[in-house]
């Protein structure tokens, strides 16, 4: 029963970092959709076509959807860093998220004013 102890706890600390990569990748793909959407919609209607519709609903939904992705996405990294100090596979899900609170205070500092 020892012998397999190690390993068992060995594959669940590869799958909560897995895991931990794969949503912080699903979150990035909904913003970069979100944001695809809110880009395409202005080129076309302007202002019109994205404030008080659906457009603007999905992409509100879809930035909020990102950052709570992407903020579990950190947590879970953090849990499995500091469980196998793996640090180095976790760079996806531990930048994720202050990066697109980056980008969003910077659109909206920037941008949207």
């Amino acid at each position: 029963m020892k012998g397999t102890s190690p390993s068992v706890s060995h594959h669940g600390a590869a799958a909560t970092g897995e895991g931990a990569r794969r949503l912080a990748v699903l979150s990035l793909v909904v913003l970069v959709l979100g944001a695809a959407l809110f880009a395409g919609a202005w080129a076309i209607g302007g202002d019109d076509a994205v404030s008080d519709n659906w457009v603007g609903m999905t992409v509100a939904v879809a930035l909020f959807a990102g950052l709570i992705g992407t903020f579990a996405a950190l947590l879970l990294a953090l849990y499995e860093g500091r469980r196998s100090r793996a640090w180095s596979r976790l760079w996806l899900p531990l930048t994720a998220f202050p990066a697109v609170v980056l980008v969003v205070g910077l659109l909206e500092a920037f941008v949207f004013e």
